[in-house]
């Protein structure tokens, strides 16, 4: 279950990139794209917290094997709290907790800079910046406000051939987000709702473990 839920976190990751510019055009970015890119990094990369409602489908190609998952995701400054109904993971920029709801267990560490960018929404907002081949933008042929761009990983050695953006360029906001795994795993996040510019209590970003009886700790630190 915590590996599902780290593969959670990983893929709503790429919602929260387009808080930051993604730079000029190169020879492997289609510049249309880009520029759709940055208005939505132009709706998000001033906003003092973000709240978003998500939705993720896993599909196995191999066995068939399908799961959902959802969740909420809220965001300040490098701090994050992500609740889905299987399990909360908080960061309060330098102590993460992971809550298994169906274990009662709490792991607790102090992830190093590394392991922050794997996980952290704040962390690799920038991911988009390099290391991507981006499409021309495929406009849906019955709402010419959708449209959907292709990215490539310039790494031939990432785990993932292709991620698909579905955007609504009537708000500016990604609806979809399809990522394509090597090994034959590929996953859709739906962009339920997305709130910005967002107050939130510093408790949003704490783990209350005296909230939760018979509770297991690991501590990591």
């Amino acid at each position: 279950m915590y590996k599902i839920f780290l593969l959670f976190v990983n893929i709503i990751i790429a919602a929260t990139c387009f808080a930051q510019t993604l730079g000029e055009p190169q020879g492997s970015v289609n510049a249309k794209s880009l520029a759709i890119l940055n208005k939505i990094s132009s709706t998000y990369k001033n906003s003092t917290g973000t709240q978003m409602e998500l939705k993720i489908g896993f599909t196995d190609n191999k066995t068939g094997e399908k799961s959902t998952a959802s969740g909420t995701l809220k965001t300040s400054g490098n701090k994050f709290n992500l609740t889905t109904n299987f399990a909360i993971m908080i960061f309060d920029g330098k102590t993460l907790d992971v809550y298994d709801k169906q274990t009662n267990e709490l792991t607790i560490s102090t992830p190093s800079d590394d392991e922050v960018s794997s996980i952290d929404p704040t962390a690799i907002m920038t991911m988009f910046k390099e290391g991507y081949k981006i499409s021309e933008p495929q406009y849906d042929s019955a709402n010419r406000n959708l449209v959907s761009i292709n990215m490539y990983p310039e790494d031939r050695k990432s785990e993932t051939s292709m991620i698909t953006l579905t955007i609504d360029l009537s708000t500016n906001t990604p609806t979809t987000i399809k990522t394509f795994g090597k090994n034959g795993v590929d996953n859709v996040l739906e962009l339920k709702k997305i709130e910005v510019n967002k107050t939130f209590d510093e408790t949003v970003f704490q783990f209350n473990a005296d909230k939760y009886k018979k509770l297991q700790i690991i501590d990591l630190r």
